[in-house]
């Protein structure tokens, strides 16, 4: 029979009751279960008895009977299964120093002893070396999940748990038994709290197991008092205050400081700044500076701790005041770099004009006198930062961080200028500078690490600043600071390099006019300019045209320092579209520069001669005299030209060009020996000519003489045929006289009124001759239509009120109105032809 003390029916002096498994005095049946009394060693036996169905009313009747032999085996089955829930227990035991709330060791014996036999113990993994003395390997080795519960309690509370054992102990939450409550407790520890979270669920049940612990374990009624307000975010309420202040005086520095984060109490938590916990110190540290303790500062003064810096810096509600905006700049200097970055992030946390003024000038004061030691990156950070924002800083504020950025960069490395060349604030820094700055430009243009990125970022400025930005004419002084000399030769490539990378960019007049300034007023550098802003050519070009109206002039200055392959657009420029009369000023330019490049530059000087000779042998051909001496003294100038381009070898930069048109040249040379040929026979021919326009105009003459002969002979005839009308008119007279005296005539004169059939035109009524009696085309056509039909003329013009001598004139008239104007004879012929009625 085991010993009584092995199956845990004893605790002090009382006993377990076989059947609840509760704990009554000695000798007495169980108030709970009405089981009768065991002795404590037939404890195993009775419970044997009863999971092999024995009633407890008669449980004890059974013992008394049972065979000793078979009460032993029992008592020894018992014993066994005791001895494992035993090791259960014993670890449970080992978790208990780490918990805040005691009696798991217990509560894990009366679990057991509930359970057994009904439930076996689990049995225990292989064994793990005694070294191996961790919470986290007796997790890990453990098979009881509220051992397990229990471990990750424990390093929850001492403040390493792994997220494995974190999400245990927030399983916790959900048993039953000390556990939850432990959980509620460790969970809300200021170590973890402040570091994981927690979801709304979980904090309703923090708050509840709070609340237990808080009416049931007076002794932890401050610490839980501290899981209540973490877990509801609301202000305690009277009891629970009355705990937590009580709690700022307890021994446990632990507990006095969670009642002190919570109460936000500054003297506590000034007492934990000062601990040997950096955590506890930096919590403490975060928790005054949010809070905006002033106390916080002197702490800061006397310790110059980085760390306190820091804490201020993200902590201090923002915008801080002076006080400690003064203390931070006052200990910056002392720190070593790595508070730099700090006080870098934390200062653009607050727009610097809305800083009240003597705060900005104590960040002024500051940055005179410390901030250009700071690395380069760091300081123009600060810059934009004083920079940023739509109210334009004080300009001594502006000037005193813009000249610290220049000593920073004066002293910086020629890697850390490439890289800060692509950041946006470097372009603020240069676009709003003075002097200073431009020296900077020059020098780093020399630099071979940074020369290409700076040339780079010169060349696209313009276009990569805002136009609220923009300073006029800064983009174009900070270009040519660069391109000033000495040592020029070494950008030249570079520089040629950014500008056809960013030649489409917008903006870019200001810089070409800049270039073109330069081109104008240095004519030793023009070679330079044009080569390296080749890109921008076209541009310099047309603002020399609209500066520069004589052609010969534009040529004479581009000709020698522009690229020799350009020698051909130039002499086109000179005479493409030249008038006849405008060649013979200009050709001798073009020979004369051709003379001076032939020998380096044979092909493309042959091409640009072609250009010249071309259009002065279509002058000649067109018949410009005065293209014939130029012409002459090209084709006795040519021949030694075209041996200089057969001695001359071509460069490699000719490569463009395929031939040297020599033979083009030929044909043009032989075009214009023809031309003045033709001029020759034309001239002979000519000569010839006169003489026979002389024999033609002796012959005109003749002509004339004869035409004028003829003329008044007309002339005399007509005037005889007006005699003879005048006589018949005044012959029709006297018979009209006559013919009144003998009386009335049988038939009587009477008006023709008949109308054409046909639609009236307004052509037909207008008025051409007005007061005469055939006024319109209609009255002209009437009378002639009654004239054609029978009977007397004299008769029909009389009635008409016509005579002989106005009909006529009036006819004579119509006939010239008709050949002046073809449409009234068109509209005589339709009326004339038509029915009358």
């Amino acid at each position: 029979m085991a010993p009584f003390w092995d199956n845990g029916a004893v605790r002090g002096a009382r006993v377990r009751c076989p059947g609840c498994t509760r704990f009554n005095p000695p000798g007495v049946r169980c108030p709970s279960c009405a089981c009768g009394p065991v002795a404590p060693e037939h404890y195993g036996a009775a419970r044997m008895l009863l999971h092999a169905g024995v009633d407890r009313f008669a449980l004890t009747g059974r013992l008394e009977v049972l065979e000793p032999g078979l009460s032993r085996q029992l008592e020894a089955q018992y014993a066994a299964q005791w001895a494992a829930a035993l090791r259960v227990v014993e670890e449970a035991r080992r978790c208990e120093p780490f918990l805040t709330l005691g009696g798991f060791a217990e509560e894990a014996e009366d679990r057991w002893a509930d359970a057994l036999p009904w439930s076996q113990p689990p049995a225990s993994r292989d064994a793990t070396p005694e070294e191996d003395d961790s919470l986290e390997s007796l997790y890990q080795r453990s098979q009881d999940p509220s051992v397990r519960q229990l471990t990750a309690l424990a390093a929850v509370n001492r403040g390493q748990p792994s997220r494995e054992l974190y999400s245990a102990a927030q399983g916790a939450l959900y048993t039953d038994g000390l556990a939850r409550l432990e959980a509620a407790l460790a969970l809300t520890r200021w170590r973890i709290w402040f570091v994981a979270s927690s979801g709304r669920p979980q904090r309703e049940l923090i708050a509840r197991h709070a609340r237990d612990v808080f009416e049931t374990r007076p002794e932890h009624a401050a610490r839980a008092a501290v899981a209540w307000v973490r877990a509801t975010g609301q202000a305690p309420e009277v009891d629970l205050l009355l705990a937590l202040r009580a709690g700022l005086r307890a021994q446990d520095e632990d507990i006095a400081f969670e009642c002190a984060l919570v109460l936000g109490d500054e003297l506590g938590l000034l007492a934990a700044v000062g601990s040997d916990d950096e955590d506890r110190a930096a919590l403490a540290a975060r928790t005054l500076a949010s809070m905006g303790a002033a106390s916080l500062l002197a702490v800061l003064r006397e310790t110059r701790s980085a760390v306190l810096a820091r804490e201020v810096m993200r902590r201090w509600p923002a915008p801080a005041p002076w006080e400690v905006v003064d203390a931070l700049l006052t200990l910056s200097p002392g720190f070593d770099g790595g508070l730099i970055e700090a006080l870098s992030q934390w200062a653009p946390q607050t727009p610097f004009m809305r800083l009240s003024p003597e705060v900005r000038e104590r960040w002024r004061q500051w940055a005179h006198d410390s901030l250009g030691t700071w690395p380069a990156a760091r300081v123009l950070k600060m810059l934009e930062w004083v920079r940023d924002g739509d109210e334009a800083p004080d300009d001594a504020s502006a000037r005193a961080f813009q000249r610290a950025a220049a000593r920073a960069l004066s002293s910086a490395s020629s890697a850390e200028r490439a890289e800060l060349l692509q950041s946006r604030v470097l372009v603020d820094f240069l676009v709003h500078g003075d002097v200073e700055e431009l020296a900077l430009v020059h020098t780093w243009a020399r630099d071979a690490v940074c020369a290409a990125p700076l040339l780079e970022l010169l060349v696209s400025m313009p276009g990569r600043l805002r136009r609220e930005h923009a300073v006029p004419g800064r983009c174009a002084r900070l270009l040519m600071a660069a391109w000033e000399r000495p040592s020029r030769s070494s950008i030249l490539a570079p520089l040629n390099k950014a500008v056809r990378s960013w030649s489409g960019i917008s903006g870019r007049e200001e810089l070409i006019d800049a270039v073109w300034l330069r081109f104008q007023r240095h004519p030793v550098e023009r070679a330079e300019l044009l080569a390296a802003f080749e890109p921008w050519r076209q541009e310099l070009w047309e603002r020399q045209l609209a500066a520069e109206p004589d052609a010969i002039a534009t040529f004479e200055t581009w000709w020698r320092v522009d690229s020799q392959r350009r020698l051909p657009e130039l002499v086109s420029f000179l005479v493409e579209n030249a008038p006849a009369e405008a060649l013979p000023a200009r050709l001798p330019f073009v020979w004369a520069a051709a003379e001076a490049r032939v020998d380096a530059w044979p092909r493309s000087t042959s091409h640009a001669v072609f250009l010249a000779a071309a259009p002065l042998a279509g002058g000649l051909r067109s018949g410009h005299d005065a293209l014939v001496p130029g012409a002459e003294r090209f084709l006795a100038w040519f021949p030694g030209f075209e041996a200089r381009v057969l001695a001359a070898s071509s460069p490699e930069a000719e490569s463009s060009y395929h031939r040297d048109l020599l033979e083009d040249l030929r044909v043009e040379v032989r075009l214009m020996r023809e031309a003045l040929e033709r001029r020759a026979q034309e001239a002979e021919s000519q000569r010839q000519a006169e003489l026979l326009k002389r024999v033609e105009e002796s012959r005109r003459r003749d002509r004339e003489r004869q035409q004028e002969l003829a003329r008044r002979e007309a002339e005399a005839a007509a005037l005889e045929a007006a005699r003879a009308r005048a006589e018949q008119e005044a012959h029709q007279a006297r018979l009209a006289d006559a013919l009144e005296r003998l009386g009335p005539r049988p038939v009587q004169l009477r008006r023709f009124d008949a109308s054409p059939q046909v639609e009236l035109l307004p052509i037909d009524v207008e008025v051409i001759f007005p007061g005469a009696t055939m006024a319109s085309v209609l009255d002209y056509s009437r009378t002639l239509k009654a004239l054609s039909g029978a009977g007397d003329w004299m008769e029909l013009l009389a009635a008409n009120g016509l005579s002989m001598t106005t009909w006529s004139t009036e006819a004579r008239a119509w006939g010239e109105a008709m050949i002046r104007r073809p449409e009234l004879g068109l509209r005589f012929s339709q009326l004339f032809h038509a029915p009358w009625s």
